[in-house]
């Protein structure tokens, strides 16, 4: 694995915390850091899937492509399910 440097701006609150973070855990603040954008990446990526599979379902809604069913033709089904 590559590693490159990378500035950024922070807050001074922030820049405090987050070094307080690393201290609390025995880490680095680069290590605190990178943990936190990974997560905020990894987020970030399944909230864009989710949106990009969404506007695919309406998509397909909209040409009538997809099947939409109504609530109530499962409703009367439930009391059917084993408890």
């Amino acid at each position: 694995m590559t590693i490159t440097k990378l500035t950024i701006k922070l807050p001074e609150e922030l820049r405090r915390r987050t070094k307080a973070v690393a201290a609390l855990r025995g880490e680095t603040v680069s290590d605190v850091i990178r943990e936190a954008l990974l997560n905020y990446i990894s987020e970030a990526m399944e909230e864009a899937e989710d949106v990009r599979a969404i506007r695919e379902i309406e998509s397909r809604i909209a040409y009538g492509t997809e099947t939409v069913s109504d609530w109530s033709e499962f409703e009367a089904g439930l009391d059917e399910l084993p408890a």
